[in-house]
């Protein structure tokens, strides 16, 4: 029998694995654009120009998709986890702001500055407002890094007991100790690094690719220099993951149980009813090993051979690798939405009693922060599963149309910049 947790989790598991993949390469191309063009200025080279400028079309097409699909992720937040878009939004505004802010009225506005200014304004200038456009796409995961650290270890975080309150205590934030959150900085160099990575494998994947039938400068180019930026920092990614893992298994008793597939060392066992975990998710923390690994000797070959087996394979496996990396953090919280931290415990219990602690660990679960109207949605696929089984046929060919997009973008016919100067 399907719960209402589980149609919950889907929901908003289905939303982050298309958002995340279109925002992974969003930001990777804020980075890697201005780059490509500064290289072709200095060394004289007018195709990394060109690449910087057509793949530019890409960034505009994916950025809207990407920030509709962040719309629908706040939307099912607050339409089912309300009270805990309560206490994630009362606590934390100011980031959520912060991260609007920024992804709105300050990187949308730069996109469209980077891509009209192309032969507009001089070539530094414009690798300037580049590189701005770049670190304001970055503002905006480095904001909402922060509420998955929270998620993972609320630090700053007071808890008060309060009668009054509907759930029977209120919360306080301490501002100085949010950002020094163990699993935050690991967490958002892990997301920088991998995004650039990612975008890196997709776009030599692509060009790889269409290579076979169109064996210019261009293709060649970018295929080799996306090659290297896919395992230069993909192995920085690699780094921060492990060092990100490390502190959730320090900090975060459920995720890292959830992950590594037994409890904590440092957890008593009397707290094991406590912090046990819903999904145990080893298989797919192994699986994502073997993909990275699987990975590094495709982007190895792709030096030496411009395969279309070995690039189709390289788009699929890293799409697959960054979906269930995100998927596995997010669902390794599970029961809770926000994990409560193992050093509140002694605190809660000395000041309030052990009942007391029991039931803001109870508060923090996903089960009960969930509306109650979401029942009414189990009972309707109950009675016709086929709304279910219907919306994963959607799904399916959702997601088919959006790896069309990706394709289509980066591959999209193209004409030299001097070509462009000449026929005008």
């Amino acid at each position: 029998m399907v719960s209402a947790t589980d149609i919950a989790v889907g929901l908003i598991a289905w939303a982050f694995a298309v958002h995340l993949p279109l925002v992974y390469t969003v930001l990777g191309l804020g980075w890697i654009l201005p780059t490509l063009e500064l290289i072709g200025y200095k060394r004289n080279r007018q195709v990394y120009v060109d690449l910087a400028h057509n793949m530019a079309n890409y960034l505009i097409t994916i950025y809207a998709i990407g920030g509709l699909f962040g719309t629908i992720i706040t939307v099912f937040l607050a339409g089912l986890l309300p009270i805990f878009t309560n206490i994630a939004g009362a606590l934390l505004w100011p980031v959520w702001g912060v991260a609007i802010v920024f992804g709105v009225a300050i990187a949308l506005p730069f996109i469209g500055f980077y891509y009209r200014g192309f032969g507009r304004i001089s070539p530094m200038k414009h690798v300037i407002i580049g590189y701005g456009m770049a670190v304001s796409l970055t503002v905006i995961p480095a904001m909402f890094r922060l509420v998955f650290a929270f998620i993972n270890y609320p630090a700053g975080v007071e808890v008060f007991k309060d009668n009054s309150s509907i759930v029977g205590f209120t919360l306080g934030i301490n501002w100085s100790q949010v950002f020094l959150n163990p699993t935050y900085a690991p967490l958002f160099l892990a997301t920088l690094f991998g995004a650039i990575a990612m975008t890196g494998i997709l776009i030599s994947s692509i060009f790889g690719w269409r290579y076979s039938v169109d064996k210019s400068e261009y293709r060649l180019v970018g295929y080799r220099i996306s090659n290297w930026v896919g395992l230069a920092f993909g192995v920085l990614y690699a780094v921060f993951a492990v060092l990100y893992l490390y502190e959730v298994y320090l900090h975060s008793p459920t995720v890292a149980w959830s992950i590594f597939g037994k409890p904590p060392a440092y957890l008593p066992s009397s707290l094991y009813p406590v912090y046990e975990p819903t999904m145990i998710l080893t298989g797919v923390f192994y699986m994502d090993i073997a993909l990275g690994l699987i990975l590094l000797v495709l982007i190895v070959l792709s030096f030496k051979f411009i395969n279309r087996s070995i690039s189709a394979l390289k788009l699929i496996l890293v799409l697959l690798l960054m979906v269930s990396a995100e998927v596995m953090n997010g669902l390794a919280h599970l029961p809770y939405a926000i994990v409560p931290p193992l050093s509140a415990v002694p605190v809660l219990v000395k000041a309030y009693g052990l009942q007391f602690a029991l039931q803001v660990a109870d508060t923090l679960k996903v089960s009960t922060l969930l509306t109650p109207d979401l029942n009414a949605l189990l009972q309707l696929v109950s009675v016709q599963p086929g709304l279910l089984y219907g919306s994963f046929v959607v799904f399916a060919l959702f997601n088919a149309l959006l790896l069309y997009v990706i394709y289509a973008a980066l591959s999209w016919k193209w004409t030299p910049q001097a070509l462009r100067v000449e026929g005008q």
